[in-house]
């Protein structure tokens, strides 16, 4: 007797009584008692920004308080989002390849599987795509791979008896890719190498060349503690990285105000809370609040954002391994002069600003 895959069930495998037997076929009904994981979805969220802005306060609960009051939900939301966007990709591409290479080694069910049917082949799409645009440079073999372990395990898995189209994308595709990665690369893979950039090397380095080993199946002895192994990594260490990005996340525009009153003048650095007809209030960079009266400044600038520091100066014609694709392709205004009072020095024209 077969099953919905082509699978032959072990002997005394059968339906008794309408109900299927747990045995080596994969059993398809949907998993009980998960609504936990629908409480978390929106509670996780709302925990990071809760620490952020516990962080932002410097442990201090007046000051937190003060923020809770002041920010908007919606810019706190919208920051979380652009700083998590790119593990997105990472938890679909994984989940569904380890789900499918599970499957096409042992051919047994398990949550991990079920969780790979369950993410259409729209959702994979689109997950690549967002990838594409939002992941660096040195991720992009990384990303590639996964896509083509994907596309060539569900070959493996939905059109068994199809060995001219099996041998295309399983093998001849990732092999034709690779070659191409690696003449478009080279440039980048010489100067990592010269540079002494042991990671990034790596990274455009080796994910080509693995890909051609991920389109098929691991023995079948190993293949639950690779792939289950993986996936429980994945989805312990996941919220800890998000976590971390998100503490560093910018919540508020960084300014500097210049007051004082006669011969005494003074320039404040730090992150506006709020702003009225009658005070500012400022959040210091070492996290004391101040509230400055209007009536005694004398000029305010938006300062830029630092950004992270250059780990690296390895790059592709001139698209740095740490650049995603959009921050390479859309133009960047050219950086003017540093403004004194983002430095905390006092300018003597106050009307700047």
């Amino acid at each position: 007797m077969k099953t919905d895959r082509g699978r032959i069930d072990a002997p005394g495998d059968d339906e008794r009584g309408g109900e299927p037997v747990r045995g080596d076929r994969r059993v398809k009904d949907a998993p009980r008692n998960q609504e936990w994981l629908l409480a978390l979805l929106p509670a996780f969220p709302l925990v990071l920004l809760v620490m952020r802005l516990w962080y932002a306060s410097r442990q201090d609960t007046q000051t937190l308080l003060l923020l809770v009051q002041t920010i908007s939900p919606l810019g706190m939301l919208s920051a979380v989002l652009l700083t998590t966007v790119w593990v997105l990709p990472a938890l679909v591409l994984g989940g569904r390849l380890l789900g499918t290479l599970y499957w096409v080694s042992t051919g047994r069910s398990s949550w991990l599987v079920r969780a790979a049917e369950r993410l259409p082949g729209w959702v994979v799409l689109l997950a690549l795509v967002v990838g594409l645009c939002a992941w660096q440079l040195r991720f992009l073999p990384t990303l590639a791979m996964m896509a083509l372990a994907v596309a060539g395990l569900t070959v493996r898995d939905r059109f068994p008896g199809h060995e001219e189209l099996r041998a295309t994308v399983c093998y001849a595709l990732p092999v034709i890719v690779a070659v191409l990665s690696y003449a478009l690369l080279w440039p980048a893979i010489t100067a990592a190498f010269a540079a002494r950039d042991v990671a990034t090397a790596i990274l455009l380095t080796l994910p080509p060349g693995l890909t051609v080993l991920l389109t098929g199946p691991v023995p079948e002895a190993p293949a639950r503690v690779l792939t289950h192994g993986i996936a429980i990594a994945m989805s312990v260490l996941t919220p800890f990285l998000v976590g971390v990005v998100v503490m560093k996340a910018p919540i508020l525009p960084m300014i500097a105000l210049q007051f004082g009153d006669g011969g005494s003048r003074e320039v404040i650095v730090g992150y506006l809370v709020a702003s009225d007809d009658q005070m500012s209030t400022v959040l210091g960079r070492e996290g004391t609040v101040r509230f400055i009266p209007n009536d005694r400044l004398q000029s305010k600038v938006l300062c830029p954002d630092p950004g992270d520091v250059p780990r690296t100066w390895v790059n592709l014609h001139g698209w740095y391994v740490e650049q995603s694709v959009l921050s390479w392709l859309v133009p960047a205004g050219q950086p003017g002069p540093a403004d004194p009072r983002c430095q905390g020095r006092v300018v003597d024209d106050p009307t700047l600003g």
